[in-house]
C-alpha cells in the first residue's frame, strides 16, 4: 500500500469518543419545517432515537433567515444570530446507518414522539425524534469527527485533512488502508489553477492556490459534522474590485462539502475571453499504487502508469472521479448550477508534477469557463472516502447525489 504513517488511528483520534466502524456515514438532513410539531420547542430539549428507543448521535444546526449557520467559535461567532429553538429552516443532522429498519416497536413514553421514516430507494428506515423537556432520557456520547481548530486537522477513522491557515484547501490529506489500520498519507496541497484571458488573449492572469484567500471566521464541531464559515476573495487585478464568495465547509466523517455561493457582476465576456480553473491534488510517493479513474466515463490511469500529462475533455459535472487501490481511496464530485453550454471543453486531468516538483501527479479536474452571464451560482465539490469495502465510494456518491426522502407520523 506504500507509504503509511507510523501512527495508530487511536493515537490519532485521541479527540474522538467510541468510533463505530460499521456506519457508512451517509448523512441524513432533515429541515425543521418537516418536524412541525416541534417548531418552537428548545434545542436542548430534543432527542434522536432508533427505533428501538436508544439514543443516538445527531446534531441540530440552527440556519438564519439568510442561510447562515449559526456558529459557536472562532473569532466571529453569531450565536445571538440564533434563538434556541427550532424554527422551519434549522437542520437536524444524523447518519443513515444509525437508524432502524422500518418495523421495530418503538418503546412508548410520555413526551411528544415523531417517527421519522427516511426512505433510499426501496430500503427504509426510521428514526423517533423525542421532546425531552426534563433532560431525563439519556443522549449518545458518539462523536464520529474530530478537529484542532489551532492546527487545522480534520480527523475521522476514515480520513485526515490538515488545511492551511486563512485557508479551504487542504495542505496534506491521508486516507484509511483498513488492511492495517493506519492512514495512507496520499497527497500533499490540493493545486489549484486559475487562468483568466482577456477577449484578445494579450494579458493572461494566472492565480494559484496561494491567491486565494478564505479567512475562517467561525466554525461549529459537532458529533455529526464540522461547519467551518469563510469569508472567500481573489483579487482579479485589472482595477477589478476583488470578488467574494460565502463558503461553507462541510466535514463528515466519511465526506467533505464544500459549497460557495459565487456573484458574478457582470457578464464573463465583458472582461474576459475564457477562463480555466484546475483542481488537481497532488499525489505523494504513497499513490503510486492508486489508479486514477473516471467510471463513467470508462477512463483508468495508474499513477505510475504512461498517460501522464492527459486531459479528457469530459463534462465532469456529477461525474465521479475516483483515486483508489483497492479498498482505500477517494472519490471527488463537482455539482454547479452553471449552465453546461458556458463550460464545454471542460473535463478530467491528470498531470506530471508542476514547477513546484513535489509529488508523483496531480489527478483532478478542469473547468473551462465562457460566455457566463451575470448573475449568483452555486459551485458544490464533494470529497468522499472509502469505507473499507468495494465500491462503497460509488454507493456514499449516487446517495449523496440523490438524496433520501423524508416523511413523519405523529405517534
Amino acid at each position: 500500500m506504500g507509504l503509511m504513517q507510523n501512527i495508530n488511528i487511536k493515537t490519532i483520534l485521541t479527540t474522538l469518543t467510541a468510533l463505530s466502524a460499521a456506519v457508512s456515514a451517509d448523512p441524513v438532513v432533515i429541515a425543521g419545517k418537516d418536524i412541525r410539531s416541534f417548531l418552537g420547542k428548545p434545542i436542548s430539549s430534543l432527542v434522536i432515537q432508533n427505533g428501538r428507543g436508544a439514543a443516538i448521535p445527531f446534531q441540530i444546526d440552527e440556519v438564519t433567515k439568510d442561510g447562515e449557520y449559526v456558529l459557536d467559535k472562532g473569532e466571529s461567532p453569531n450565536v445571538k444570530e440564533g434563538n434556541g429553538v427550532l424554527d422551519e429552516q434549522d437542520e437536524i443532522v444524523f447518519l443513515w446507518d444509525d437508524a432502524s429498519a422500518v418495523g421495530v416497536e418503538t418503546g412508548t413514553n410520555n413526551n411528544i414522539n415523531t417517527g421519522i421514516i427516511i426512505k433510499r430507494g426501496a430500503e427504509k428506515r426510521r428514526v423517533n425524534i423525542v421532546f425531552d423537556p426534563t433532560s431525563s432520557l439519556p443522549r449518545s456520547p458518539r462523536s464520529y469527527i474530530g478537529y484542532n481548530h489551532n492546527t487545522g486537522r480534520v480527523a475521522t477513522e476514515y480520513y485526515y485533512a490538515d488545511f492551511a491557515k486563512d485557508r479551504f484547501h487542504f495542505v496534506r490529506a491521508g486516507v484509511m488502508d483498513f488492511a492495517s489500520n493506519k492512514y495512507v498519507d496520499l497527497t500533499n496541497e490540493l493545486r489549484v489553477e486559475i487562468l483568466l484571458k482577456t477577449l484578445f488573449g494579450l494579458i493572461p492572469i494566472r492565480y494559484g492556490e496561494g491567491d486565494i484567500v478564505c479567512f475562517v471566521r467561525r466554525y461549529k464541531a459537532g458529533p455529526i459534522r464540522l461547519i467551518r464559515r469563510g469569508d472567500f476573495h481573489l483579487n482579479l487585478g485589472l482595477g477589478i474590485k476583488s470578488s467574494r464568495a460565502a463558503v461553507n465547509q462541510i466535514c463528515y466523517s466519511r465526506a467533505v462539502k464544500v459549497p460557495v455561493y459565487v456573484h458574478l457582476p457582470v457578464r464573463f465576456r465583458n472582461l474576459f475571453g475564457q477562463a480555466h480553473i484546475e483542481m488537481t491534488p497532488v499525489i505523494r510517493e504513497a499513490g503510486r499504487r492508486f489508479t486514477f479513474a473516471v467510471p463513467s466515463k470508462k477512463l483508468f490511469f495508474p499513477v505510475n502508469g504512461d498517460k501522464l500529462d492527459t486531459l479528457s475533455q469530459s463534462m465532469p459535472l456529477r461525474q465521479m472521479f475516483t483515486l483508489k487501490n483497492g479498498a482505500a481511496g477517494y472519490g471527488w464530485i463537482l455539482d454547479a448550477t452553471t449552465p453546461p453550454e458556458h463550460i464545454s471543453g471542460s473535463g478530467f486531468i491528470m498531470r506530471r508534477p508542476g514547477t513546484r516538483g513535489t509529488g508523483l501527479a496531480e489527478c483532478g479536474f478542469r473547468l473551462t469557463v465562457r460566455d457566463v452571464p451575470k448573475g449568483n451560482y452555486y459551485i458544490t465539490n464533494w470529497v468522499l472516502f472509502s469505507g473499507g469495502k468495494a465500491g462503497d465510494i460509488e454507493k456514499l456518491g449516487k446517495s449523496i447525489m440523490e438524496p433520501v426522502t423524508v416523511s413523519s407520523s405523529e405517534t
